[in-house]
Order: C-alpha cells, then sequence, then structure tokens
C-alpha cells in the first residue's frame, strides 16, 4: 500500500492535471504506475478523458484554429553529439515548465520517460552512423515535465555542421497545441464576427461544382460526426443512407466533411477506431483481440496491421511501452 506522502503526490499530480483542463491545454496526461487503488482508477479516467477532449477539440467544425487557438508552441533543442543540450527556444518553458538553467547544458535523456530514452539511444546512434544528405527522421518522445507530467509529441530530429565550431550538431524540433489565453478573448470575438458575416454560405469546391453549405448543413455534418464517434464498433452505412439519414445529400457529406474535418469520413472513421483503439491499450488491460473488436475491426490482424501502418509500432509493442512506462513510475516513487 503506498504511503500517506505517496498518496498526496498522487493527488496533486490529478490536480495539476485539471488545472491545466482548466485552461484549455490537453496536450498532458499523468505518468500511470502499476498499484491497483481507486487513486490509479481515477488516473486511468483522467488520461483516458483527456484524451478524448483533446481529439474532439481538434476535429470540431467550428473552432477555427488559425484563430482561437492558432499558436502552436514549438519545442526547439540543439543538442551537441554527447547528448547534451547547447541551446531551445523560450517557450519550451510554457510545455516542459523547466528554468532556463535546468534546461541549459543538462543531459537531453534525462528529461525522457524510461522507454523514450531507448527510442532516443537507438535513433542517436543511428545518427552518428550516417552522413549529413540522410533524410530527417521523425520519432515520438515522451517528456516528463517539471510538474511530472507525460507530454508525448513528435518529434522532427536531425543532423548538421555548426560552422563556428566545426561539430556535427542535432536539432529536434516539435509542436504542440495549446491555449493562449492572452489573445483568446480578442480572437473570440474575431471567431464570433466572422461567423455573423459568413452566416449564410461556405463554399468549397468538388469534382468542378461550387458547393454551398449553410449554417444548416454544417450542423448536419456535425450530427454525422457525432454519430460516427458514437457508433466506431459498428460498421458505417453507405454513404448515401447516411446522408440521407441526418438529412443531407450525399455529395455535400462527402465533400462537407472533408471541408470541415480535413479527410474523406473513411478514413475519419478508421482514423478514430486507431486512436480509441490506443487509448484502450494505454490505459485499460482490456486483450488486443478485444480492443479490435469493441473498435469496429473485422479481426485482430487486420486492426494490427492497419495500428501499425498508422503509428509504426504493433499495438503489442505500445501495451509493452505503457506498462514499461508504469513500472518506472512505480520505482521512481
Amino acid at each position: 500500500m503506498p504511503d500517506d506522502a505517496t498518496n498526496k503526490e498522487r493527488i496533486k499530480q490529478i490536480h495539476r492535471m485539471l488545472m491545466e483542463f482548466a485552461s484549455g491545454n490537453f496536450a498532458y496526461k499523468i505518468e500511470r504506475s502499476d498499484l491497483d487503488d481507486d487513486i490509479e482508477a481515477l488516473t486511468a479516467l483522467i488520461n483516458m478523458t483527456f484524451e478524448e477532449i483533446k481529439a474532439s477539440f481538434l476535429h470540431q467544425g467550428y473552432v477555427n484554429l488559425n484563430e482561437t487557438y492558432k499558436h502552436l508552441v514549438q519545442m526547439f533543442f540543439i543538442l551537441d553529439m554527447e547528448d547534451t543540450i547547447i541551446t531551445f527556444n523560450a517557450r519550451i518553458k510554457q510545455m516542459l515548465l523547466f528554468d532556463d538553467h535546468e534546461l541549459q547544458d543538462k543531459t537531453f535523456s534525462t528529461f525522457l520517460t524510461q522507454d523514450s530514452k531507448l527510442a532516443w539511444y537507438a535513433l542517436k546512434y543511428k545518427l552518428t552512423q550516417i552522413n549529413l544528405n540522410t533524410q530527417e527522421e521523425f520519432i515520438l518522445l515522451s517528456f516528463i515535465t517539471k510538474q511530472k507530467l507525460i507530454l508525448t509529441t513528435n518529434c522532427l530530429v536531425s543532423k548538421f555542421i555548426d560552422k563556428a565550431n566545426q561539430s556535427e550538431r542535432i536539432v529536434i524540433t516539435s509542436i504542440e497545441i495549446i491555449k493562449n489565453s492572452t489573445e483568446r478573448e480578442n480572437e473570440l470575438r474575431k471567431t464570433v464576427r466572422f461567423g455573423k458575416e459568413q452566416s449564410k454560405t461556405n463554399h468549397i469546391s468538388g469534382k468542378g461544382k461550387q458547393l454551398s453549405l449553410s449554417i444548416s448543413d454544417i450542423k448536419k455534418i456535425r450530427n454525422v460526426y457525432d454519430h460516427i464517434i458514437s457508433n466506431l464498433e459498428k460498421p458505417l452505412s453507405p454513404l448515401i443512407e447516411l446522408a440521407h439519414t441526418f438529412g443531407t445529400n450525399e455529395f455535400k457529406l462527402k465533400y462537407g466533411f472533408k471541408q470541415l474535418y480535413g479527410q474523406t469520413v473513411f478514413r475519419f472513421l478508421t482514423n478514430e477506431r486507431l486512436r480509441k483503439a490506443s487509448v484502450l491499450i494505454q490505459h485499460t488491460d482490456t486483450s488486443i483481440k478485444e480492443v479490435a473488436h469493441v473498435t469496429g475491426f473485422k479481426s485482430a490482424p487486420h486492426f494490427s496491421k492497419a495500428f501499425t501502418e498508422k503509428y509504426g509500432y504493433t499495438p503489442r509493442d505500445l501495451r509493452k511501452r505503457s506498462k514499461d512506462d508504469s513500472v518506472q513510475s512505480n520505482d521512481s516513487s
């Protein structure tokens, strides 16, 4: 059983997460442990809820990422080949919450979870073996913030020559979406004003035709979105039937959905099924076979293939990574 001090720290982490939620930031999660109690159950529920809210938020047709949430906070590190942080941009402090002196000249890998350290070491070794003309590499890394929250983000890693010192350097770039409270009020006013000015029609093109989406059309397409999200485990009806069910036509549904959500209906369905599967694999003990079933895939092999194609690793790899992170968290507590 964890002692009172340990439980107090776990409650503090939950409080920090809720404060991030209140400020509009959904990028973080709480590091899991292998404890089996009410606090751990609450931690798992909060992590799952945050991922669901973030995904739902980014897909909202009325949210304009170029306005209310236009700021893409970029983390930018430059390292030497020994993994030492040489320089970084100021906005990292918004994401990881460390001060300058806590980052400068420190080892980059110390800010990563154990599983991410292993992935990072493998990539860094590869960088030492390649020439500078080799294509840049992407890697998913999980950072540990100063408040002991986990920030998982895709990073672009490349190598260059620092001409001033005639030495090789590694550049790591990551982009995350968070809320900029200083600009939110003004941007919301712009969004509302823009919405009023555009209340008649929104125009998009499809197959040489001019498509007009009224506010009513947008609401119907959003209802289709909600229907898909609520029925991921069920087969999707043909587009013409789906459109008629929600009071629109196939053409408006097909091209309007892509305009609002940036992808086709069927691609959206697949991505949402895989995203939900990822959440279940990381935060529950549901078997891989059952995860495939409850997320609407025909079979476990079909699910595993689609999952691997999207994320670059298998569902079992993700389950193992999540368990390793939990063990690390428990060992350090």
